[in-house]
Formats: C-alpha cells, sequence, structure tokens
C-alpha cells in the first residue's frame, strides 16, 4: 500500500512539475490575483533577466520528466531543492496570496527527498 502511495505521489508531482515549467514558456495558468505595484516590479526584474524564468522552467520540466519516468530521481529532488527554496522566498517577499502552489511544490520536494533519505546518506558521509 505503502508503494502505491509514494508512486502515486511522485507521479503527481512530476505531472505538476512539468505543467509549472512549461507555464514558464507558454504561460497556460490563469494567475487568480490582483498583482500589487511591489509584485510588478518584482515580475518585470524577472522578465527583464532573460534566464531566470527559463532556467527554473527547464528544471522543473526536467525533474517533472525524471520523476515520471522514476529515474535519476534523487539528482532530480536535489536540483529542484533550491528552486522550491527560491519560490517559498519570492512569494513570502512579494506574493503571499500566491504562496499555496510553492507551498506544495516545497512540500512534497520535502517528502519526496525524505522518503529517499537512506539512499541520500551516502552523500554526507567523509
Amino acid at each position: 500500500m505503502r508503494t502505491k502511495i509514494n508512486t502515486g505521489v511522485r507521479v503527481i508531482f512530476g505531472v505538476a512539475l512539468i505543467a509549472f515549467g512549461s507555464d514558464k514558456f507558454l504561460e497556460f495558468m490563469p494567475h487568480g490575483h490582483v498583482m500589487t505595484e511591489t509584485l510588478m516590479n518584482a515580475f518585470m526584474g524577472l522578465m527583464a533577466n532573460k534566464f531566470i524564468l527559463p532556467t527554473v522552467g527547464i528544471i522543473e520540466m526536467l525533474v517533472g520528466l525524471s520523476l515520471l519516468t522514476n529515474r535519476f530521481t534523487n539528482l532530480s529532488l536535489l536540483a529542484l531543492f533550491p528552486i522550491s527554496f527560491g519560490i517559498i522566498a519570492f512569494h513570502l517577499a512579494v506574493d503571499l496570496p500566491g504562496i499555496i502552489p510553492g507551498v506544495a511544490v516545497a512540500n512534497l520536494n520535502v517528502y519526496m527527498l525524505f522518503r529517499k533519505r537512506n539512499e541520500l546518506a551516502i552523500l554526507l558521509k567523509p
């Protein structure tokens, strides 16, 4: 039963990451809240920097694909961790109403990393 739950979480997380990553390029998800001036300025700064959002989108899509295929998941989850932190920090700083999807991504990332803690423990050994 636990394996089925973990597989379900992995697949749902993978699909969500592919959707969020694709949205960085195709902009198909509705953003249902009004953009404040602070949020607009922060977003314009991200748009002016031509590589941050595309890089985040590509990493999100690659991690999602990795989770769906169940290959290189440890590496992918570790690569996603700083992005999860950045998502949370961005929303805490300028867009608190839009933090819920970011919290979901961060929580799923931490859950998956925790589930693989025995496999990842070797990285911390001297």
